[in-house]
């Protein structure tokens, strides 16, 4: 479920600064109305009806966008694309049983596709039922968006691994296999091993020069080398060949502030939220600018958006728990962030800013037992960070009076 997108988390008390990794993008809907047709209110055109979904859920009416997309879902239960999005919308409610239910109608009426398996794996994997989330995923693979949500989920088991190794395995096994390529790409973004992650997006567009997911791969591995100029022509390219992705879109604006281009950032983002109103990811990149201009109530509003339509996503937990945290606002940082790691379990910066948020209150032991959590986590930075604010909060033991 989760968008290849990358979303930068607020810098922390000048030690944290944080990004989203990258995962393969669902496919989208076209909206272009060939109707006027209205079923329900809506148009009888399923990509129309599509538009006018989002209509309502960039107005704040996502429950309004459900209730209207389930009676066109039932007038037109050949629509695989409507129900499924139906079904995200659901997700995205945090009504898990109905986004489950959903999706595994689609599995019944037209047998398994890989958009849906890997649907009904983030479902699973929301409801904390690991393995069956696993088979879910794998039976998406390959060329899907679950590569991000295997990692995290062997990593839960303790066998990620084995799993790094059965994806590299793969893609050696299938040299011309550009989805395989693609795959160890994503697998190695996500552990953090940007240059190899570099390397096996170039192979995939070797076989695939235009292909719009590995461009995009390839320009976040490059953004996290601090290649900016070379992220920016892979992303622009990416938009060269898929006009308006979503994705892509988002992460040409992030790069954008590398380079201190806000306005250029503003924009993009923007128009990103317009095409994509249910996802969260640029509509937490606009609060990070809201932020970075010093309005952080504005921002908080923004990460407060984001998590309506998206309460499974990271940095919107990360950006709320910066903020409430910065303005001692202890309660409510203390709040977000433990819902935050419930929703995503085993996140070292969340862990770090909620022990920033118990040793301000001076909750030493608290704070600490954060710390540890963090010190496991995947990205290197957040480690450093984790171990160096436990030694400052462990008292230092006295040395000995010197003798000559």
């Amino acid at each position: 479920m989760r968008t290849a997108t990358l979303s930068f988390g607020l810098a922390f008390a000048g030690l944290l600064v944080l990004a989203a990794l990258p995962v393969s993008a669902l496919a989208g809907f076209v909206v272009n109305p060939t109707s006027n047709q209205v079923s329900h209110g809506f148009p009888a055109d399923p990509k129309a009806a599509v538009r006018a979904a989002r209509a309502l859920v960039a107005e704040g009416h996502l429950d309004r966008a459900i209730a209207a997309l389930k009676l066109y879902a039932v007038e037109h239960p050949r629509e695989i694309g409507v129900r499924r999005f139906l079904g995200d919308l659901y997700y995205r409610a945090g009504n898990l049983r109905a986004a489950r239910l959903t999706y595994l109608a689609i599995v019944t009426d037209f047998g398994g596709d890989p958009e849906t398996y890997n649907r009904l794996g983030s479902v699973y994997a929301s409801e904390n039922h690991i393995n069956r989330a696993i088979a879910y995923f794998e039976k998406s693979l390959p060329a899907t968006n679950s590569v991000i949500d295997l990692v995290s989920l062997y990593r839960r088991k303790g066998e990620l691994p084995n799993f790094v190794a059965y994806a590299r395995s793969q893609a050696a096994s299938h040299p011309n296999g550009f989805a395989f390529q693609d795959d160890l790409g994503q697998v190695y973004e996500e552990v953090k091993l940007p240059v190899r992650a570099e390397r096996a997006f170039r192979r995939a567009l070797a076989l695939a020069p235009n292909d719009a997911g590995a461009l995009n791969g390839l320009g976040l591995a490059l953004l996290d080398q601090g290649h900016v100029k070379g992220a920016l022509a892979n992303f622009q390219r990416c938009l060269n060949e898929r006009p308006g992705n979503y994705k892509c879109t988002n992460n040409l604006a992030v790069a954008d502030l590398d380079l201190n281009r806000v306005a250029e950032a503003e924009s993009l983002l923007k128009a990103a939220h317009a095409r994509r109103p249910e996802l969260p990811e640029a509509i937490v990149n606009l609060g990070y600018i809201r932020d970075a201009r010093g309005d952080w109530r504005g921002a908080i509003r923004r990460y407060l958006q984001a998590l309506a339509v998206g309460p499974f996503w990271r940095d919107a937990y990360l950006n709320l728990g910066i903020d409430y945290e910065r303005h001692h606002l202890y309660a409510l940082a203390e709040s977000v962030l433990l819902k935050g790691i419930a929703a995503i379990p085993y996140d070292g910066a969340m862990h770090v800013v909620l022990g920033k948020t118990y040793a301000d209150q001076g909750k030493r032991a608290l704070a600490l037992a954060q710390y540890a959590y963090a010190t496991h986590a995947l990205d290197p930075r957040v480690r450093e960070v984790a171990k160096n604010l436990i030694a400052a909060l462990k008292p230092v033991t006295p040395s000995s009076p010197h003798r000559r």
